[in-house]
């Protein structure tokens, strides 16, 4: 177990935080850990009888565009489960129903505290997106068997989006 001695404050803004933290290790030894606090995010699979909605957006640090189900951030002492209502709404432009909540994912246990928390629902009534005013997301349907083919084929690699298809198919509703 790590013991943290001190933290240095690197770096707060928008979406992250970052700390620099000395630990001293169970020998007694000393070093650093660099952190990115998140407040973590959502991701839903939503179903639309037998398609998913999908999102395709460019996504800066990986400088390319993605391929991957809505998902969002989480708002500083936001609910996930009202997190993910919000953002299934804004990304799909639908309200969801029959909501199952899987548990989350950390997606990078290293160097970042993120959680993503992992949901399956069905699209109900069609409100209309409300995006950000940076968002640009282009929605669109696929079968459970094109997004695993997608996944295999290397052209969805969004590890949300590729847990969320392991728990539709461990879960049974791939029926």
């Amino acid at each position: 177990m790590e013991k943290k001695i001190k933290t240095e404050e690197i770096y707060s803004g928008k979406v992250i935080h970052v700390v620099k933290d000395e630990v001293e290790l169970d020998d007694g030894s000393k070093t650093y850990r660099e952190v990115v606090m998140h407040n973590g995010g959502v991701c839903i699979a939503l179903k639309d009888g037998d398609y998913y909605y999908m999102v395709r957006q460019y996504r800066y640090p990986m400088g390319k565009e993605m391929l991957e189900f809505p998902a969002g951030k989480i708002e500083k002492d936001e609910d996930p489960d009202l997190a993910i209502i919000r953002e299934a709404e804004e990304e799909t432009g639908y309200t969801v129903k029959n909501i199952k909540k899987f548990g989350y994912i950390v997606p990078t246990c290293g160097y970042s505290n993120e959680k993503i928390y992992l949901y399956y629902g069905e699209a109900d009534k069609k409100v209309g997106q409300h995006l950000d005013i940076d968002e640009r997301i282009n929605v669109e349907k696929y079968t459970l068997k094109q997004i695993e083919e997608m996944i295999c084929n290397n052209e969805i690699d969004d590890s949300k989006t590729i847990a969320l298809v392991l728990y539709i198919k461990l879960k049974g509703l791939d029926a």
